[in-house]
């Protein structure tokens, strides 16, 4: 059976029935959980009325359907794709269900989110009949809509922010001029921040909480898909002096900072010719800017770009036949690949941004560089290759921290204070 397989099963498929058999005594009360994401998603009759989604919300939404497996059912609401949309591919665990709202592209279309508001409002007041609890993800003009409607229905509401979302933004403006545009950002972050004084919310990584640390209850949660069983028991056997494969996984977007490590695999080359390659499990709008780069530096051969490589054997197999991960984000929450690349204990070099340092338990468990700093990568990546003690002292407290990270027990934690119960308990 497929490791994508046993992730349905495990996050959604079976019914109450099943759902119930599992509960116990000091878990969550069994209710009806709402999840607000601004995502696409359709409902695939085809495949039973699976529901789907696309590349960049697939992870996440994996998550949130184990965190739905502690409750009598998972209602996700978010916009809804043409039935034709190339991108809403990639189906979410069976049992899961879809509150359907008005689509729209995104939000710098300002005439097609107009449009959509009256039908997203009253999707939301009709969807609201489907649930007990609703956990809403922003800052986002239609979160703060949703949590006003869900108060206004009696439901009880806990807020979700999954990333530092000015920052995040900013890495988006494709030039300074389009700074002013920052401006709603920052009010509706505000508005975020003000909401979450009177709302228990959750945010990924340590950082947001700091930001969140004046609320009423606010939970560090960290966003795991890796399942206890699939924790390696030790690193994969490589040979360190021949080639190293060097791999990577993450969105080709400007937050993710692409062009810098094809620079750093420039570098390399330059230094070691032939010694390295680079696997890049993504997609994104950066793509070709990504393969340009690389042919100009003369090291499009040594770069394979896969594309997006959903969670299941495939990316299973990149991790454990890589020598080291790599990851050069510019801002982050805490990212799901890190603690992947930790349970296959893979040395990791990563940038010092947002969550990272916190998952790599402050540098014990991957190496730590300044971000838009190329040289240190090449000298950390370097590092790793030369010196096998460090290999080993980071492959054993990486999959210790793996242990501690996985899925099951960061999805317990997050439903029991979904539920207002003890997350540590």
């Amino acid at each position: 059976m497929s490791r994508s397989m046993r992730f349905a099963r495990r996050a959604g498929g079976g019914g109450s029935a099943k759902r119930s058999e599992s509960a116990t005594s000091s878990g969550p009360s069994r209710r009806r959980l709402g999840v607000y994401v601004d995502a696409p998603f359709r409902s695939t009759q085809s495949d039973g009325g699976r529901v789907a989604t696309d590349s960049a919300a697939f992870g996440f939404l994996l998550f949130a359907s184990e965190v739905g497996r502690n409750f009598d059912a998972v209602v996700f609401f978010g916009r809804r794709a043409s039935s034709d949309d190339p991108a809403v591919v990639h189906g979410l665990p069976e049992g899961v269900q879809l509150a359907g709202l008005a689509h729209y592209s995104n939000l710098r279309r300002l005439r097609e989110v107009a449009r959509a508001a009256i039908g997203t409002s009253s999707g939301m007041w009709a969807g609201l009949s489907r649930v007990d609890l609703m956990w809403v993800f922003g800052p986002h003009p239609f979160a703060v809509l949703l949590v006003a409607l869900a108060r206004l229905r009696g439901k009880q509401v806990v807020l979700g922010v999954r990333q530092d979302t000015v920052e995040y933004y900013r890495g988006r403006l494709p030039s300074r001029r389009w700074r002013p545009a920052l401006v709603p950002i920052r009010v509706l972050d505000l508005t975020y921040r003000l909401l979450a004084r009177r709302l228990r919310t959750t945010v990924v990584g340590p950082e947001l909480a700091r930001r969140y640390g004046d609320s009423r209850v606010v939970l560090p949660m960290i966003v795991s898909l890796v399942p206890a069983a699939d924790v390696a028991a030790a690193p994969a056997p490589a040979d360190w002096n021949g080639t190293i494969d060097l791999l990577t996984v993450g969105r080709l977007e400007p937050e993710k900072n692409p062009l810098l490590l094809v620079d750093v695999l420039a570098l390399l080359e330059a230094e070691e010719p032939g010694r390295f390659r680079l696997t890049w499990a993504g997609d994104g709008r950066l793509s070709e800017a990504v393969a340009a780069r690389a042919a100009q530096l003369r090291v499009a051969d040594l770069v394979d770009l896969r594309g997006f490589v959903p969670f299941g054997d495939e990316l299973h197999r990149l991790y454990r036949t890589a020598h080291a991960f790599v990851h050069v984000s510019l801002t982050e929450g805490v990212p799901q690949v890190l603690i992947e690349a930790l349970a296959a204990g893979l040395p990791v070099v990563a940038t010092d941004v947002g969550g990272v340092r916190s998952v790599l338990d402050g540098g014990s468990a991957g190496l730590l560089v300044p971000p838009v700093d190329a040289r240190a990568l090449v000298d950390a990546i370097t590092e790793i290759t030369r010196d096998a003690a460090l290999r080993a002292r980071l492959a054993d407290r990486a999959l210790t921290v793996a242990r501690e990270l996985t899925l099951e027990s960061q999805a317990r934690r997050v439903a029991a204070f979904l539920e207002d119960q003890d997350p540590e308990a």
